[in-house]
């Protein structure tokens, strides 16, 4: 067990959500045993706290995403609930999603992820958690569905520079990989104009943004430093894949983007991509869409590749010279 005079830098507490108990991510020995109270829609039904299922909103592969009516003495509101399909546990995914929100907030974006409400269990024993949902917030695959020609760019700059300073962030201070890192994953909110400052490997920056980013599903995220991968929440990856790989989310998120917009990007802004990504890369995926998205999730999780050219300090500089 990692214990905080250790310096554990994945260190986190659960007493927010109702679970008096504190401890690092890597070893998770020290959560107490949940006892569910599910019956029917009521996932919880104590006297000082109810969650109610109102509808199902998403279902997926490897699970589902419900509406419920969260109630304690305090509040009433309105919860995004994430359940497993079979009997797994979502403990850690929980856990990965809190640290990341409050690591994030910590250095100008508040809500980069949804914050973390409950974690409870059911009769058959799988381990869910509700979340806050993102007020005004789509995904940012249908954000750029409806944008026109002319904010397309910006949208997509502004979008990469502020995510530049998020996973740089993320893979320096808690050595955390999100492996999914796709449009459908992240969450925009259009807004008034506001200065958004952060750090891109130790150089400040300063942008004036209309737009600020939640990143969301943190299904296949892992944890490491150095060699050795803490953490894997998929079976994806090899369990011996490095997770700390410098431009790997990146890597990722710029060859589905490009998949799926790159008919729409202006000839610099395309430029750029091919160059990010490899010209004859982005030359086979135009070819074959589906193939192509099987292949990126192959190349994110190749154990030889331990570094992506594609990193937070190259997209910085090569946008900031358009």
């Amino acid at each position: 067990m990692c214990f905080q005079n250790n310096k554990c830098n994945t260190w986190i507490s659960l007493h927010s959500v109702g679970i008096p108990a504190e401890g690092c991510v890597k070893d998770l020995s020290w959560v107490p045993p949940f006892h569910s109270s599910h019956m029917g829609h009521a996932y919880i039904n104590l006297p000082n706290k109810r969650l109610l299922c109102t509808d199902v909103i998403a279902h997926g592969q490897f699970g589902q995403i419900d509406v419920a009516l969260y109630q304690t003495d305090r509040e009433k509101k309105e919860v995004y609930v994430k359940k497993p399909i079979l009997t797994e546990s979502l403990l850690y995914e929980a856990c990965i999603q809190k640290l990341v929100g409050e690591s994030l907030a910590s250095i100008g974006f508040p809500l980069g992820a949804p914050p973390l409400v409950s974690v409870f269990s059911l009769f058959n024993g799988s381990v869910c958690f509700a979340m806050d949902p993102i007020p005004g917030a789509v995904t940012l695959d249908r954000f750029l569905q409806a944008a026109t020609i002319h904010n397309m760019p910006t949208i997509i700059i502004e979008c990469l520079l502020q995510l530049s300073g998020m996973l740089c962030h993320l893979h320096s201070h808690l050595g955390i990989n999100h492996r999914d890192l796709k449009p459908s994953n992240f969450l925009i909110r259009e807004h008034e104009p506001m200065l958004k400052r952060f750090t891109v490997d130790g150089e400040p920056m300063e942008i004036q943004s209309r737009y600020s980013l939640t990143i969301i599903d943190f299904g296949f995220a892992c944890i490491g430093s150095g060699d050795k991968t803490d953490v894997s929440l998929s079976t994806v990856y090899s369990v011996t894949d490095r997770c700390p790989k410098e431009g790997r989310d990146l890597f990722l998120f710029l060859g589905l983007l490009y998949l799926d917009f790159h008919a729409k990007l202006p000839p610099t802004l395309r430029e750029l991509f091919e160059v990010w990504t490899n010209p004859s890369i982005c030359a086979f995926m135009r070819k074959n869409k589906e193939y192509s998205m099987q292949w990126l999730y192959f190349m994110a999780g190749n154990e030889r590749i331990q570094r992506f050219p594609c990193t937070p300090s190259r997209i910085v500089r090569d946008l900031m010279m358009l």
